[in-house]
């Protein structure tokens, strides 16, 4: 006869006590205990199953009482029609609730009886010893409790860095205060960028607590430092090889100012590579907008009005250009390779000649022109003269042996004294002569000046060596006295320069009881006048006159014909002035208006003699000896010397 299961009715009977046992059904059923000890499950469940057609199930949850540990609990299986008698059984219990992990699972089989009670019995085991409702992890069903010696310790827990994994996760890395640390196996400081970086309370072993090392297995590569070698690799771990001071891949000039690409020349060092050819340029240096001193070979301009091409022939005066005019100075003002080409009368172009000027035995020391026809002598006994073209006023207020002078551009003139005195004139009010003491009383021999707005900087040389400075403010109800810049070891005849920072001084220092040429130029800083090496060392005598064209280009002149040119920091001699019938014959005063315009006046013959760049010709003979020569430019020229004697070149 075949059982059905008749609704699936499950009863539960508690057997912890003395129960009066139930009649049995009409029909057959199954009387099932369920036990379970060393833990409280929380959610337990009976699962039944028809054994031939295992899609007939049922589960039914099975109550527990709170707080017990280990218990038995009984549950009756009725027959239920459609299903057969044959039936699997299994209990499951989960950890505290039916959602947590399952901790203990037993099936049985069993077979509903026609009539009466069977009995089935199924035997649950995990273990929660510390009573925290946490089952131990361990065994074949574990539970979530890594500690079950300990209530304190489940998952839930507060994690606390006490060096217990408190919450059963991830050690003590979720604990509050935790740091990050990364493999470091290489023992450099810096843990493996790679690598994750887990958290922990106190620092493991072969670890560090930054990250970033891109090499873990090579203790020289690590963030932190400056790349030490040049080897295509990253010891900095920046991403980038070789850089810091080795720059490698950068972009980059070599000293010839090509641009090019940085890269290893060995392990210590890197170089600048570059596929760019240079060139020849040519220099600006009279500030005349036209390049013609050749430079070293670059990529890159070597300075600002650098050029490719060479348009100056002369770099030594504003007045020469391939785009200059010609006009009657003795230049090739148009660099077509001849001077005063095409200029009308200029080959008849005289020295007009006055003698006599201020007095027949007038001894003129010193010229200085500031206008086209104005300007100023000194001399001796006091003679102070202003020329305005055939006017000339001498100033009687200014007593003394004058034996230099310069003019400003308004008039105003300075004057040195063989007295060491310093005075000055304006134009405007010849009856007035101001004169002041220098910070010596030996003869003032030299005089150049600057001009800005209306302060006039002078610049002045004396027989002891001194460099003194005036500082005179056009206007000013008191004006300073004169002070000493600095003193060098010689008898100084003579300064010039473009700027005070361009000064050169010259005269002769004494070397064994002989006297020899010697200059010094102003400091680039400090105080200390360098001296210049002249590259003449068997030149004996006096340098007696200086004229700087540009910041690189100078002449000086003096005894013995000496004629020398500094271009750049080099010095060279020029050809010796040598007059017929006389020999060579010391230069007494310059006036350079070019490379290729220099005048002098020497101690033999009166001529005004005139070198080209490679040869001397006389240009003028006057009556008496001249002892000065100044201009305002090439075609302005004044000379000035004995008898009252003034020579002026105006074409």
């Amino acid at each position: 006869m075949r059982l059905f299961l008749l609704g699936m009715v499950l009863v539960a009977v508690s057997m912890s006590g003395c129960k009066k046992e139930e009649s049995p059904p009409a029909a057959g059923a199954l009387r099932v205990s369920l036990s379970y000890a060393t833990f409280q499950p929380s959610c337990l469940t009976l699962k039944v199953e028809d054994r031939e057609d295992p899609s007939r199930t049922e589960s039914t949850p099975v109550t527990v009482a709170a707080g017990v540990r280990s218990d038995t609990r009984t549950v009756a299986v009725l027959g239920r029609e459609g299903w057969s008698r044959n039936l699997r059984l299994t209990a499951t219990a989960h950890e505290r609730s039916c959602a947590g992990p399952v901790v203990a699972e037993q099936s049985v089989e069993a077979q509903v009886p026609e009539v009466g009670v069977a009995d089935a019995r199924l035997d649950l085991r995990a273990e929660d010893l510390d009573n925290d409702e946490y089952v131990s992890a361990t065994g074949p069903r574990p539970g979530t409790d890594c500690d079950d010696s300990r209530a304190d310790v489940h998952p839930g827990a507060t994690e606390l860095c006490d060096g217990i994994d408190n919450n059963c996760v991830n050690g003590e890395a979720d604990a509050p205060g935790t740091q990050e640390f990364w493999p470091d196996l290489d023992g450099d400081g810096y843990g493996d960028r790679d690598a994750v970086a887990v958290r922990f309370c106190v620092q493991p072993g072969n670890t560090a607590s930054r990250g970033g090392d891109c090499n873990d297995s090579n203790a020289a590569f690590h963030p932190g430092q400056e790349e030490s070698r040049c080897d295509g690799l990253d010891e900095d771990c920046d991403g980038v090889t070789d850089d810091d001071a080795f720059a490698v891949g950068a972009s980059c000039a070599t000293d010839l100012g090509c641009a090019g690409v940085t890269k290893c020349q060995s392990v210590s060092a890197s170089v600048c590579v570059s596929t760019e050819q240079p060139v020849t340029w040519y220099l600006d240096e009279d500030g005349d907008g036209s390049a013609g001193t050749e430079s070293a070979l670059r990529c890159a301009s070597p300075a600002p009005g650098a050029s490719t091409t060479r348009s100056d022939c002369d770099e030594g005066t504003r007045f020469v250009s391939s785009t200059g005019t010609e006009v009657c100075d003795r230049l090739d003002n148009d660099c077509d390779g001849t001077r005063d080409n095409g200029v009308a009368g200029c080959d008849t172009a005289t020295w007009s000649v006055d003698t006599d000027v201020g007095a027949a035995d007038a001894e003129w020391n010193a010229v200085a022109p500031y206008g086209d026809t104005t300007g100023w002598l000194a001399g001796e006994a006091g003679r102070v003269l202003h020329v305005d073209g055939s006017t000339f006023t001498l100033v009687t207020s200014c007593p003394g042996n004058w034996r230099a002078a310069w003019a400003a551009s308004n008039g105003r003139v300075f004057l040195g004294s063989a007295a060491g005195k310093l005075a000055t004139v304006a134009a405007g009010a010849l009856d007035s002569c101001a004169e002041v003491s220098g910070p010596g009383s030996s003869s003032i021999n030299g005089m150049v000046g600057f001009e800005q707005d209306t302060t006039v900087r002078v610049f002045a040389v004396d027989s002891q060596g001194r460099i003194i400075r005036w500082v005179y403010v056009e206007g000013a109800t008191s004006q300073a006295a004169p002070e000493l810049v600095t003193q060098v070891p010689a008898n100084l005849r003579a300064i010039h320069g473009l700027t005070p920072e361009t000064l050169l001084v010259v005269g002769a220092e004494d070397v064994g009881g002989t006297s020899v040429p010697a200059a010094w130029r102003s400091p680039s800083s400090g105080s200390t006048w360098p001296k210049e090496s002249l590259g003449v060392a068997s030149a004996t005598g006096f340098l007696r006159a200086v004229r700087v064209l540009t910041p690189t280009l100078a002449y000086v002149a003096g005894d013995g014909g000496l004629l020398l040119e500094r271009s750049g920091t080099t010095w060279a001699a020029k050809p010796a002035l040598t007059v017929a019938g006389t020999g060579v014959v010391d230069l007494r005063a310059l006036l350079a208006v070019g490379r290729t315009g220099i005048y002098a006046v020497a101690s033999g013959p009166n001529d005004i003699h005139f070198f080209d760049g490679a040869a001397w010709s006389s240009v003028t003979v006057p009556p008496h000896r001249l002892n000065a020569l100044e201009g305002t430019r090439p075609d302005r020229l004044w000379g000035a010397g004995s008898s009252g004697t003034l020579v002026r070149w105006r074409p």
